[in-house]
């Protein structure tokens, strides 16, 4: 038993020996040949807790921060440079919106709208290729002088002091390669060990940028930061914008004053003001971007195709002209009536007493009217086709009872929403029924379209049929309408942002067939008070069903409404 025991310790003692040297070897190697850079433990001076367990954690923090900075600025950037303009209205009708240049910024909730988001077709930021190895931050066990040793010149080594919620950072960089930088030293208000991991990677990839940068080593440590947020925040709204369809102006003029002064101060860097610039038409500040865009033509180096910059400086141009007041004042007060006689009408439906949503004029050469959100949108040329004010006036109203995304089923359901309210509004003011109506929206809408406004009393042909979608027009330039009517025939894919305006021809002919039953101020009675029964997200299957219900609530299951309601959905397919 004694030589066993004997055998079995002297076994473990050279198993642990063994393992020893493998670690060893292995730590050697690695500190030597493991990496461009590697960083040692942060020295740590007051603070709470032990020093030495937080200065290893905070070097691991440092190098997990440092690539994922990278990764979201190139992921960042990709998606900015990767958006691609609409296609020409005169080319999708039914579910495009005019040239990405003529669109004011926000949500575009119109007739033929699309959304805005800012772009940058530009290379701001080059990627730093600054390999840290974790296992520079390996020196915390036997023997750290020896590994360090190896890697001395390759060492990135920073301290920091607490001093209460403050703490002072300061370290050399030169390990960097970017010559005898200025050292590290900030001071950070609030710290946490996440915070000054942000501070110290942010300053590894601004030293490194401006190395090869004049621009970028202009730049503050702050500036630089506020930088690298403006890219992947403007990317996050335009994410959000793109799918959700949702409002984002806001949000665009919050970016807009922290980068702002940066284009000011630094005029001839030509990227940084396309990017600036993008932002403020975004933002729907076209004086600031018309001014940031003609600042570009005298860059050395364009960040977009001249004749791409001179077409998008003359539609800013435009729009500014029209938002001005430099209108046929004739017609402003043709489409203000428009605007009131829908209010009117509407407050009335929906037992609100909203006020008339404000309405500023496009270029008349802008194909297209839409809700930003806050105001009408329209040109001239559309003062006598009031159906598609009315369709525009309706987008407040239906806000004051659902909260939407607009993409997909969910954004057919809403756009037929206001297909459905202005048809309502038409009768009204036409003193006609469900019997006596034309169902169609936008008599003439043809005629502007392809560029013959002087024809839009004589062409009456109309955008879209509530009694029969898919056969409003079909147009030699334009194609056949493409609106369906039937849910066997949905419409699926990226392409008008799910078939949005082109799905809605759907829920129009339920709500057609409906009324041709029960007559219109019923069918609008039950679909009015089925708006705050959807959610965010409601299709058309759910959709149904919920205005199914609300008819058996309001008038019972066995009525003639509640009937005729669930024949309606049947007719297409729900």
């Amino acid at each position: 038993m004694e030589i066993a025991a004997k055998i079995a310790v002297y076994l473990t003692l050279g198993v642990t020996l063994l393992a020893f040297n493998v670690w060893y070897v292995r730590a050697v190697y690695q500190s030597a040949t493991g990496g461009d850079l590697v960083i040692a433990p942060v020295k740590i001076v007051g603070g709470t807790g032990d020093a030495a367990i937080a200065g290893e954690t905070l070097a691991r923090l440092i190098i997990s921060r440092l690539q994922s900075l990278e990764w979201d600025l190139q992921q960042s950037q990709s998606a900015l440079r990767g958006d691609s303009p609409p296609g020409d209205v005169a080319r999708k009708a039914a579910g495009a919106g005019p040239p990405s240049a003529a669109r004011p910024g926000g949500v575009t909730a119109g007739i033929l709208g699309t959304p805005k988001t800012a772009v940058l077709n530009a290379q701001l930021f080059e990627p730093t290729n600054i390999d840290v190895k974790v296992a520079g931050v390996d020196v915390g066990g036997l023997l750290p002088g020896i590994q360090r040793w190896f890697v001395a010149d390759r060492t990135l080594a920073f301290s920091v002091s607490w001093e209460g919620k403050t703490a002072t950072v300061a370290g050399s960089i030169d390990a960097l390669g970017v010559g005898k930088a200025r050292p590290v030293w900030m001071s950070i208000e609030n710290a946490t060990a996440n915070s000054i991991a942000d501070a110290v990677a942010l300053v590894l990839i601004h030293r490194r940028w401006a190395k090869d940068s004049v621009e970028f080593g202009e730049l503050e440590d702050n500036e630089f930061n506020q930088l690298v947020v403006a890219i992947n925040e403007v990317a996050r709204i335009n994410r959000r914008v793109v799918t959700y369809k949702s409002i984002a102006k806001a949000e665009f003029e919050e970016v807009l004053r922290t980068v702002e002064p940066l284009a000011e101060r630094m005029t001839g860097w030509g990227e940084l003001t396309y990017f600036v610039a993008s932002i403020a038409e975004a933002a729907e500040k076209y004086d600031r971007a018309l001014t940031l865009y003609r600042r570009m033509r005298s860059s050395p180096k364009l960040s977009l195709a001249a004749g791409d910059l001179a077409a998008k400086i003359a539609t800013l141009e435009g729009i500014m002209t029209t938002l001005t007041g430099d209108a046929n004042p004739a017609a402003l007060q043709k489409l203000k009536k428009s605007v009131n006689e829908a209010t009117v009408v509407l407050n009335k439906l929906f037992g609100v007493n909203l006020p008339d949503p404000e309405l500023e004029l496009l270029k008349d050469d802008v194909l297209n009217a839409y809700w930003d959100g806050k105001k009408i949108f329209a040109p001239t040329t559309i003062q006598d086709i009031p159906d598609i004010v009315y369709h525009e006036t309706a987008w407040p109203f239906i806000a004051t009872k659902w909260r939407f995304n607009y993409v997909g089923q969910t954004g057919a359901l809403a756009q037929s929403y206001t297909d459905v309210l202005a048809t309502l509004v038409k009768q009204t003011i036409g003193k006609r029924d469900a019997k006596s109506a034309d169902w169609t929206i936008g008599p003439g809408s043809i005629a502007w379209i392809t560029g013959k406004p002087k024809d839009i009393s004589t062409d009456r042909r109309p955008l879209r049929s509530l009694k029969s979608p898919g056969t409003a027009y079909d147009d030699p330039v334009l194609g056949k309408d493409p609106q369906v009517n039937h849910f066997s025939k949905l419409v699926t894919g990226p392409e008008d942002s799910g078939g949005i305006h082109m799905n809605s021809g759907i829920p129009n002919k339920a709500f057609y067939e409906a009324a041709m039953k029960i007559g219109s101020e019923d069918a609008s009675r039950i679909w009015i008070a089925s708006l705050p029964k959807f959610s965010e997200r409601t299709d058309l299957r759910s959709g149904s069903q919920a205005i199914y219900k609300t008819a058996v609530e309001l008038y019972g299951e066995g009525s003639a409404e509640a009937r005729a309601v669930k024949a309606a959905w049947n007719s297409v397919g729900l």
